[in-house]
């Protein structure tokens, strides 16, 4: 009785809808429309005025872990289905580990939620104009640190709605998620109107078509913004002039890619598929992460098999390879990272990977706990690169994120602002197999080419690769576990965007104006 009774508490429910909603939501879901409702049931049982009226608690860790789990587990399922190419150690942790990220990632959406309660306890339903902004910092707080996993924000329900993304081109990707929370809240306010509960701002009492009339203007004005700014971006032909460039979809297994005695597997597919991009007249071809399983430069062999490649095909080679270096201690040190060969086979450049993924690819904090390198979960425990690198083809410059970098926008606004007038993502998602993991990395890169207003190039051995145009509209896009190329001429754009000269500031800006506004006025009615 007293479990049925949990279970039909207004806080779990409104936390297993909006956490289903949102999961419905995202990437690659066609269902982006429910991003700006997906926060509603949440928002009604919190900010409900007759639940204020009454002093009616709020349960809010039924809440808070009912929408966590029932998001996270529902988008990460995919962390316990890893292929058997994996080199996690102790696959019996993978359901615990994802338990664990699901906790972790739930601490922020319970800040705001926290933050939240206590405002409306102390300014009642009218707190709900506080939470876009509080919303946008907890996703914020959710990509900083060596953890910091931002993995499918609000603003990712919106991929599709390309005229929306433009705003990302002013405040970036929390730009679009503060504009679809606000589209929740207003959803929220018209629903309330529409019972009779008009909403109040201080002691004023708003009308009942305020929330309507809000909502119009807000997304009538973001979108005709953002189709004046795709037709802007967009009006120039990039199949006219430009720099062509090929993605190599080698799709190779990758028990085969990382065994010796199958390495000439890698070689051929991507050999043949190289020739053919060159003959469609490809300028630079770009191959995944990793497609290269061991330090190019010190198998001359290989070194020389790939040289005669570019030499004879007359393109340059953007590869992903593992690379080792010697410091000046004499320690040996292991990168994550890219190649750029030129077409007389001459090395040009390389990029070591400066955001590694946690337990994947290093073991956190080692820093200050040294000691944790030597605890053996199967991570390739990479060394962290100095900087990021901006590569240049015949005037042409371009820089590479590796793997989950794409999700981090501060590296490729860091890569805009240094030169490079497009971008290019290269990963290697085979390990998830036909689950949505390589669906979702490959559609949260397209939101770095809307932010910074440059093309984003994106490759994975075994898909899914696509061109995204400056505006974030994604073209050429690759199915997954296919062999194949995607050719196309881009047209690199270095001046970037607002976004890429200011960064998250104008958005905080407007969100401490939102809440010294709300401070101001926010008294409860008398």
């Amino acid at each position: 009785m007293r479990l049925r009774r949990l279970l039909s508490t207004p806080e779990l429910i409104a936390g297993v809808t909006s956490g289903l909603l949102f999961t419905l939501a995202s990437p690659p879901s066609p269902l982006g429309v429910l991003g700006f409702v997906a926060l509603a049931p949440l928002l009604l049982v919190l900010f409900s005025p007759e639940r204020v009226r009454s002093g009616e608690p709020v349960r809010l860790r039924a809440m808070i872990l009912s929408f966590g789990l029932t998001h996270h587990i529902t988008t990460l399922y995919w962390l316990v289905l890893l292929g058997d190419a994996a080199t996690f150690r102790y696959r019996w942790l993978l359901p615990i580990c994802l338990l664990l990220l699901t906790l972790y990632l739930t601490i922020f959406d319970a800040l705001p939620l926290w933050i939240a309660r206590r405002l409306r306890n102390r300014y009642g339903a009218q707190a709900i104009f506080w939470f876009p902004g509080l919303w946008v910092c907890g996703e914020w707080l959710m990509a900083k640190g060596e953890l910091g996993f931002p993995w499918l924000r609000l603003a990712t329900t919106q991929w599709r709605f390309v005229p929306l993304l433009q705003v990302a081109g002013l405040l970036g990707e929390l730009g679009v998620t503060f504009v679809v929370a606000w589209v929740n809240v207003l959803a929220v306010v018209i629903w309330l109107s529409w019972r009779g509960e008009y909403p109040t701002l201080g002691r004023a009492t708003l009308h009942r078509y305020w929330g309507i009339v809000s909502l119009l203007v807000l997304l009538g004005g973001a979108s005709l913004y953002g189709v004046i700014t795709m037709h802007a971006l967009e009006r120039a032909d990039p199949q006219t002039t430009g720099l062509r460039v090929a993605v190599i979809q080698g799709n190779v297994d990758l028990n085969d890619k990382w065994d010796p005695a199958k390495r000439d597997s890698t070689f051929v597919p991507f050999t043949l598929l190289t020739e053919r991009a060159a003959r469609e007249g490809a300028r630079l071809v770009v191959w995944p992460e990793t497609t290269i399983p061991f330090d190019l430069l010190r198998m001359p062999a290989y070194l020389q098999q790939v040289q005669e490649l570019a030499r004879r095909t007359g393109t340059w080679l953007l590869i992903g390879l593992p690379q080792r270096e010697v410091t000046k201690e004499g320690q040996l040190l292991a990168f994550n990272s890219s190649l750029l060969m030129d077409d007389t086979g001459a090395v040009r450049g390389h990029y070591h990977k400066i955001h590694l993924l946690p337990l994947g690819e290093r073991m956190p904090f080692q820093r200050w706990i040294p000691a944790l390198a030597k605890w053996d979960m199967g991570q390739a425990e990479w060394a962290v690169g100095p900087e990021m690198t901006v590569f240049d083809v015949e005037g042409d410059r371009f820089s590479n994120l590796i793997c989950f970098e794409s999700i981090f926008p501060p590296l490729s606004r860091l890569a805009v602002q240094r030169g490079a007038g497009f971008l290019v993502n290269m990963s290697n998602d085979g390990w998830f197999g036909r689950t949505l993991a390589p669906y979702q990395h490959a559609l949260m890169a397209a939101m770095r080419a809307a932010e910074n207003r440059v093309p984003l190039v994106r490759v994975a051995n075994n898909g899914i690769s696509f061109f995204a145009l400056p505006s974030g509209r994604i073209v050429d896009r690759t199915r997954l576990f296919e062999r194949t190329i995607a050719v196309r001429t881009i047209t690199p754009a270095a001046a970037g965007s607002p976004y890429t000269r200011h960064g998250d500031g104008p958005l905080f800006v407007l969100i401490a104006v939102n809440f010294a506004f709300l401070l101001a006025v926010g008294r409860r009615p008398g």
